[in-house]
């Protein structure tokens, strides 16, 4: 018996709908530090966003 190709692209097609499902719950909330800064990553449906959280070891904070 024969797979046909439209069988085998919507299997593809719901193992990656999946997989990305599970990509965003497991890096959503979470914490990412960038030049010394915290920031919040989180997915709002169509992207990431990042929070400055505030809490610094940059320099250029400091700087008045």
């Amino acid at each position: 018996m024969r797979i046909q190709t439209e069988n085998v692209m919507f299997v593809l097609f719901i193992v990656g709908g999946i997989a990305c499902g599970i990509y965003i719950v497991s890096n959503n909330n979470t914490i990412k530090v960038i030049d010394g800064c915290q920031y919040l990553k989180n997915y709002n449906g169509r992207g990431w966003n990042l929070t400055h959280k505030g809490n610094c070891t940059n320099i250029i904070h400091y700087k008045k």
